[in-house]
């Protein structure tokens, strides 16, 4: 199974920084209404709805970076990496503190397995004051590093992650994997029974079963 990186929906239904050209008052409006709608379509897993919508409400208001934002989830969601990465490259452009915007943009890049970027991505994420998920974008660190087969620091990011949030499923199931890739087999064995401890019936939980499998344990 090859590392998965999580997707992180900053989504935020206040106010959203602007720049750019005129929007009339009314153009506001309806581009606000048509960003909820997408929002909603969203988050009801209705793709096809929610990018209908999120593209009408960016060409409506096209300096808002939350729409940008969550235009670019829409494409990620969709298998489309490619056109994800300009509209969170976008979103960090217009608001060069919106942190989840600019730790998509290091999914967007893992996504397409530009691992150099996608650290620097994460990295610059890191540093944003207003980042609602630091566990995350640690973890995500750790997976892009495990990629470019910098073992240490992927494991110091994992951990890090697992002390924010000692219930990330993922962050121990990567964890797993570095200690894999070092032959530190227990330490793997270990990683790998918490992942299925803490989630089961998740991907990564069922993920770390075949692993165990694969290290002579039973699931």
């Amino acid at each position: 199974m090859s590392a998965i990186v999580s997707v992180v929906v900053g989504l935020i239904l206040g106010a959203c920084a602007t720049t750019g050209g005129q929007v009339s008052e009314v153009q506001k409006l309806q581009a606000r209404s048509a960003y909820e709608q997408g929002v909603t379509a969203l988050n009801d897993r209705q793709f096809g709805a929610a990018l209908t919508a999120l593209q009408q409400a960016t060409m409506l208001a096209p300096g808002v970076a939350t729409y940008r934002n969550a235009l670019g989830i829409v494409h990620l969601q969709l298998g489309r990496p490619d056109l994800a990465l300009p509209e969170f490259e976008t979103a960090a452009r217009l608001d060069p503190d919106y942190g989840e915007a600019i730790l998509n943009t290091g999914v967007a890049l893992a996504e397409v397995q530009r691992w150099d970027q996608a650290v620097e991505a994460y990295r610059r994420a890191l540093q944003s004051p207003r980042l609602m998920s630091p566990d995350t974008a640690h973890q995500n660190l750790g997976v892009a590093l495990y990629n470019l087969r910098k073992f240490k620091e992927a494991e110091d990011e994992l951990r890090f992650a697992i002390r924010l949030e000692p219930t990330l499923e993922a962050a121990f199931y990567h964890l797993g994997l570095v200690m894999v890739a070092q032959n530190r087999r227990d330490e793997a064995k270990a990683a790998f029974r918490q992942a299925r401890q803490l989630a089961p019936n998740s991907p990564f939980g069922q993920a770390a079963v075949e692993r165990l499998k694969a290290l002579g344990e039973g699931g």
